[in-house]
Order: C-alpha cells, then sequence, then structure tokens
C-alpha cells in the first residue's frame, strides 16, 4: 500500500492517522481539535520519559497527516534582579537547538502554575531561579533578539528517533486517561443540561436489581429504588426514562434515571399532547403511585379550550399512549380549579360527591360525604383514590356516608338581644324566613303589645 498516497492532504483523502482520529472522534463524540491535543500532551510526556529531561516544559506539535511530531522546551524569560539564585545551582543546560527549525515566542498562556516551594512568604522575598523552567534575558536574547521580559522562549529540539517501550507506554496511558476525562467532561455538560427530561432508551442488560439504560452517547443507570414493582426489563427493550441526576463524583460520570417519579408521566403528556408541548395547556400537579394510579391536574388559561379533552385526545389516544408506555398504570385526569372544595369534589372522580365540610382550616382537613354506593369508589382499591386525591389537593380528606339530613350546626338567625326560647318548630320556621319577613313580624307582635 503506497502510504504517500494517503498522507497527501490535496489528494482529499484522510491520512492514517487522520482516519484513526476521526473514527475516535466519531465514535467518543470528541472534537477533533480536543483529540489532537491530546496526543501532543501524550507525545510531550513520551518525549520527557525517553530524554530524561524532567521538569522541563515541553510542547510537541503533531501533524495529523503525516504522523510526525515536532517538540520544543519552552523557557520563561526573566530578569536576574527578579529572582534569588540558590549558593550550589545544578548543572542545566539548555538543549542543542534543531537547526532546520526556528526558535520563536511562544504565544500560549499559562503553561504552568509555579508550585508552592517556590513562592515565598513574604510578597517582597524574590522568587528562586530555576534554571530548567527559566532563562535569563541576557541568555534569550542571543537566541532571539526580540524577546521580551515575561515571554516565553521556545527552542526546538530533535525528535527522538525511536521511543523506547516505557515511553510509549506513558504516551499510551496518557491519551486513553485524557481521552476518558474529554469523554466525562462532555457526557456531564450534555446531561446536565438535561436533568428533569424524558428520554427514550434502550436496555442494555440487566445486572441483579439494576438495569443499564443505553440513552445512545452514554450507559445510564435505573437502579432498584427508581423501578416500577413488577415491571421487568429485558436486553433490548425499548423504554422512556426520567433524567433523575448526573453523578461526576465516581470514577465515570454516571447519568441516573428514574420510572417512578411522577415528572416522566408529565413528560410523556408533554410528548403526546401538542397543547402541552405548546404551553396552551398546563400541568398543574402529578400525584402517582408507580405502576398503579396516577392523577394529574390540567388547565388552560383560555375558556375555549377543553384541557381534559385535550390531553385525552380523540378516542382517547393521547392518554392511552402515556397508559401503554407506563405498563397499564391508570391516569386520571382533572380539571384544576383555584377553588379548593371544587378541586377537592373533582379530585374525588369517578365518585360522586355530595357535600364537603372543612372541619379544620388551619391544618387543611375536610369531611366529604358520599353516598353509600359511591363510598367503596371514593376511597378506591386499599384507599387508592383519597390518597391521590390528597396529596394532589393538599387537604387531608374523611369520607363519610351521606344520610340525608344536614349536619352543620344550624345558627339562630333573630337579634342577640331576644332571650326568650324559642320551640323547635318556630326555629325551624324562623330558619327558613328571609331576615326581612323576620323583623316585619317582631314590629306587628309590639304594635298589638302597644294596643292592648
Amino acid at each position: 500500500m503506497d502510504k504517500s498516497f494517503y498522507s497527501d492532504s490535496q489528494t482529499g483523502h484522510l491520512s492514517e492517522w487522520g482516519a484513526a482520529i476521526a473514527q475516535i472522534c466519531e465514535e467518543k463524540g470528541i472534537d477533533q481539535e480536543v483529540i489532537i491535543e491530546v496526543i501532543e500532551s501524550a507525545l510531550s510526556a513520551a518525549y520527557k520519559k525517553e530524554t530524561g529531561r524532567k521538569g522541563r516544559i515541553v510542547r510537541a506539535d503533531f501533524n495529523d497527516q503525516s504522523g510526525a511530531g515536532s517538540f520544543f522546551e519552552i523557557y520563561q524569560v526573566v530578569d536576574k534582579k527578579d529572582r534569588e539564585f540558590a549558593e550550589k545551582e545544578e548543572n542545566f543546560e539548555l538543549p542543542a537547538p534543531d537547526k532546520k527549525r526556528k526558535i520563536k515566542i511562544w504565544k500560549e498562556e499559562n503553561l504552568e502554575d509555579r508550585e508552592d516551594a517556590n513562592t515565598p512568604e513574604d510578597e517582597e522575598k524574590k522568587l528562586f531561579f530555576r534554571p530548567e523552567r527559566e532563562i535569563l534575558i541576557e541568555e534569550a536574547k542571543k537566541l532571539l533578539p526580540k524577546i521580551k521580559k515575561g515571554q516565553y522562549l521556545a527552542i526546538p529540539v530533535s525528535a527522538p528517533k525511536d521511543f523506547g517501550r516505557i515511553a510509549a507506554q506513558t504516551a499510551k496511558q496518557v491519551i486513553l486517561q485524557k481521552i476518558k476525562e474529554t469523554e466525562k467532561n462532555i457526557i456531564y455538560n450534555e446531561y446536565a443540561e438535561r436533568v428533569g427530561e424524558v428520554l427514550p432508551g434502550t436496555v442494555q442488560r440487566v445486572e441483579g436489581f439494576q438495569a443499564h439504560i443505553d440513552l445512545g452517547k452514554t450507559i445510564a443507570l435505573l437502579p432498584r429504588k427508581e423501578q416500577v414493582v413488577g415491571e421487568r426489563y429485558e436486553q433490548g427493550q425499548r423504554l422512556k426514562v426520567y433524567i433523575l441526576r448526573v453523578d461526576s463524583e465516581s470514577r465515570n460520570t454516571m447519568v441516573i434515571v428514574s420510572r417512578t417519579h411522577p415528572a416522566l408521566v408529565e413528560g410523556l403528556l408533554k410528548l403526546e399532547v401538542p397543547e402541552i408541548f405548546a404551553g396552551v395547556v398546563k400541568i398543574h400537579k402529578v400525584v402517582r403511585e408507580p405502576g398503579q394510579r396516577a392523577k394529574v391536574a390540567v388547565w388552560s388559561e383560555d375558556p375555549s379550550i377543553d384541557s381534559v379533552g385535550s390531553c385525552i385526545g380523540q378516542r382517547g389516544t393521547r392518554v392511552q399512549a402515556v397508559t401503554d408506555e407506563l405498563r397499564g398504570e391508570r391516569i386520571d385526569l382533572i380539571n384544576y380549579s383555584e377553588d379548593s372544595m371544587i378541586f377537592l369534589e373533582r379530585a374525588l372522580s369517578p365518585a360522586k360527591v355530595r357535600k364537603i365540610m372543612v372541619t379544620d382550616e388551619e391544618n387543611r382537613r375536610v369531611r366529604v360525604f358520599v353516598d353509600k354506593d359511591q363510598q367503596s369508589i371514593a376511597i378506591g382499591r386499599s384507599g387508592q383514590n383519597v390518597r391521590l386525591a390528597s396529596r394532589i389537593t393538599g387537604w387531608e380528606i374523611d369520607i363519610e356516608v351521606w344520610n340525608g339530613e344536614e349536619t352543620e350546626e344550624k345558627k339562630p338567625l333573630v337579634a342577640e338581644e331576644k332571650t326568650e326560647p324559642t320551640t323547635e318548630k318556630q326555629e325551624e320556621v324562623l330558619t327558613e324566613m328571609p331576615q326581612e319577613e323576620i323583623v316585619e313580624g317582631e314590629k306587628e307582635e309590639e304594635k298589638a303589645e302597644e294596643k292592648k
């Protein structure tokens, strides 16, 4: 195979190095510039390992077409009067410049952070001169007359003809580590912004009580406590999950997903109902007992829009799609109302409510009266319906059977000055008569007494 054909960029074909880099970029979702920076960092580490020039600042330029690397040793230009010098200086020699290339000023900033050992406690004291990383301005001008104090002098050096086994292993480890760190940061940045969304995934594998979900760019974890009781997951199964959080503290960035979170129902409705996605119909609150039943309160600012009907869809297709995704979980759609009593009545559907009485407004507790045949419906299986209604409204609910009689204490409508007791029949009449008729009756009684 003619390698020159692949290394010639004018042909429009990638070199072998370029093809390998392109493949890594596609598989890992990493930009080509980042991969080249990783390779350059690995080459710098291998150079220092091979030549034994530890402590130096080494930078490599990598050509992705030819696969060749060129190296520079970099020194910061300092003034003699700004540095302290050790009594016995170690013998550090500048490298022999590669005559094929020119000495230049390195424009990269923050090439190194000074070690704490070289930082004086007193700001007025001088830093120690480090010949392995610094060069005096007098010597630097001999190599490059236009160099200035504070700039970095880049001396081109010859690359080793062949890296040894240890240097090559060092380069390999650096490349793998850097790619892993870059991939970890990319995954974190992408999925940290998507926390709270519902995404499709495929079950990759199941290990014990944990399922691993393939989201495309990463494998998410579905822990046992976020799984619906009774749901089984098989390899290759497609399902939708709620992005709960992104854990970056572990060795690898791990995306944690859930199938039990109430927001999963909200996200599924948003995918199935265009009115919710557009914001015309809004979801007030979602409560659920995963795998069994959920209640969703919806409303719309536009009175002409039926918010519940929009969510149900033609012949129930929209809500049925959500139910199917949740493996048969029942969805109760409720019209939200700012009136607490009306909202309570709707929340207890499909039971029909006779009357609601507030028993403790401070602690938000009510008594709800229903017909005897509606009592089991209002309570639901194992108290499920009343439990969900209580959670979605924020009221503690006591279900009682309606016996057809008034249960509230009746207050007399006569004036407080009148102390004569009234009979039961008179009390019934007074409560039924309007206030104006009661007052006129009292005046007629007073006139009759005056005539007597």
